[in-house]
């Protein structure tokens, strides 16, 4: 007779907690790019998009109209992004050595 594998409901825990543990190890990484501008709101949230390192995901842009006196006003944009990991390259297997004595 063939045994089976048998898996206890504790195993599984550990499996699952372990396979899910392995997902969190690589995070993605999250940052903001601000920038500030004295000529308009649409302006400066394209210098600060611009700003966004190549890859990255926008998440949210704020931004704020600072009043600065005398009728000037300055314009504040936050862009913030977020960027997935890479997974690491694999280097190339190696050729096999001739045996040369």
């Amino acid at each position: 007779m063939a045994r089976g594998f048998r898996l206890s409901a504790a195993g599984l825990s550990g499996a699952l907690l372990a396979g899910g543990l392995a997902l969190l190890a690589v995070p993605a990484r999250a940052g903001s790019v601000t920038a500030e501008s004295i000529f308009d709101r649409q302006a400066t949230r394209q210098q600060a998009r611009s700003q966004v390192p190549k890859g990255a995901t926008v998440t949210r842009t704020v931004c704020e109209d600072l009043e600065v006196g005398l009728d000037n006003t300055r314009y504040r944009c936050t862009v913030y992004y977020t960027m997935t990991p890479t997974p690491a390259a694999t280097p190339a297997p190696s050729a096999p050595a001739t045996g040369q004595p």
